[in-house]
């Protein structure tokens, strides 16, 4: 099965491909760093599974052409409503280290984005789950969320 992953994080990127590596090593594996370079690989490679992070950069650092990175809170979303467009016949989950996302007064919370993104992108978005190196939540919510694709 075809994956990508999309996280900027170093030390959480390599800890996603390291567990999802050991959980599905038949699956090709495709990793990128940013909301632009994340849609490009799902257009071109068409992805069956993507794990996303919510806050992501525009343009990973080589793209960035030494401007300053800025990270858009809710790139996740923007990356689910895309594909979504693109008719990419694919599941993505979401694993984020935050819990809330935004400034006063329009913070919101990693649940209350669940729940817009399952209503509004019902065919595509599986779920959001925080990331915690301390708790095993997001292993079990990849694992399954993968595995549900195999049915």
């Amino acid at each position: 099965m075809k994956t990508l992953i999309v996280e900027d994080n170093p030390k959480k990127r390599a800890s996603l491909v390291e567990y999802y590596s050991s959980e599905f090593p038949s699956d090709d594996l495709e990793v990128t760093s940013a909301l632009i370079s994340g849609l490009r690989v799902a257009r071109d490679t068409k992805p069956e599974f993507i794990i996303l992070d919510m806050t992501l950069p525009n343009y990973s650092p080589d793209e960035n052409k030494g401007s300053r990175i800025e990270l858009m809170p809710f790139a996740g979303r923007e990356f689910v409503m895309r594909v979504n467009r693109m008719s990419i016949k694919t599941k993505v989950i979401i694993v984020s280290m935050f819990e809330t996302f935004g400034v006063a007064p329009r913070l919101i919370t990693l649940n209350s984005l669940d729940a817009e993104l399952r209503d509004r992108y019902p065919n595509v978005f599986v779920e959001a789950v925080h990331y915690s190196q301390a708790q095993a939540d997001w292993k079990t919510a990849i694992k399954n969320a993968r595995l549900s694709l195999d049915r």
